[in-house]
Parts: structure tokens; C-alpha cells; sequence
């Protein structure tokens, strides 16, 4: 019943596009909880972008991994890569070495890959690494 009432809320607002709705509805659908499904149903997220918050939580992230790469500034793209190198068991430190709107998606990517195949290298060399463009 209360998930039927905030759907209903978010559809009777004009903040919301259809894509948007659909993906508040995906989310009680794939058994989010309601905080969950109401911390991306946010009008400033696209709904490309609610869909990148709701795998992160569906594919069992936590809020504190989720809170990462749930932020506007992030493309769907961006959200996508960070929440992969979570999903890959990278650490929040080792994730937060390409956690930067600067970085476009296929940057993030590169240096994901980069960081999951040197896993045993330390986060200094790494940063040195990226910081010379050598990834």
C-alpha cells in the first residue's frame, strides 16, 4: 500500500518523466526497499541514471557504495563503470582513484581494468600512474 501511494504521489507530480516512473516502479518491482527506491527517486537523476542506482542496489551494493556514484554530476556511463568496479570487489579506495566527472566513461573503464589486473600494486603507484597518463 505505501508502495502504491508513492508511485502514485511521483506520478501525480510534474517532476517526473514516464522513464523516470518506470524506473520507481522497476525498483518496488525488484523488491528494493522503499529507502532504497526513494533515495534515487530524485527528479535531478535521469531515468538512465535511477536505472545505474537501482542495479547498484539490486546487485547487493551497500547505500555508502551506492552514495558513490549517485550523484548528477555523474553520466549513466560514469555511474555504470564505478558501480562495475565495486561489483568487481574493488575497494572504496581503489574505486575512488577514478571517481571524477572529469573522467569520461571509457576513462573510467581503462583504469578499472587497469586496477583489477595490478590488484597487488599500492594505491601510490597507481595514482602516480594515472597522474602520468599512463593508463
Amino acid at each position: 500500500m505505501i508502495t502504491n501511494n508513492f508511485i502514485q504521489e511521483c506520478e501525480n507530480s510534474s517532476n517526473f518523466n514516464w522513464g523516470q516512473i518506470g524506473e520507481i516502479r522497476f525498483g518496488f518491482e525488484d523488491d528494493l526497499t522503499m529507502e532504497q527506491v526513494a533515495f534515487y527517486a530524485k527528479s535531478e537523476f535521469n531515468n538512465y541514471q535511477m536505472r545505474e542506482i537501482h542495479r547498484g542496489f539490486k546487485n547487493g551494493l551497500t547505500m555508502e557504495q551506492v552514495k558513490v556514484f549517485a550523484k548528477p554530476d555523474f553520466n549513466w556511463g560514469q555511474m555504470k563503470q564505478i558501480r562495475f568496479g565495486f561489483e568487481a570487489g574493488l575497494t572504496m579506495e581503489q574505486v575512488e582513484l577514478y571517481v571524477t566527472p572529469k573522467l569520461n566513461s571509457d576513462q573510467m573503464f581503462q583504469i578499472r581494468k587497469f586496477i583489477k589486473e595490478n590488484n597487488d600494486m599500492s594505491i601510490n603507484t597507481i595514482k602516480f600512474l594515472i597522474g602520468l597518463n599512463c593508463i
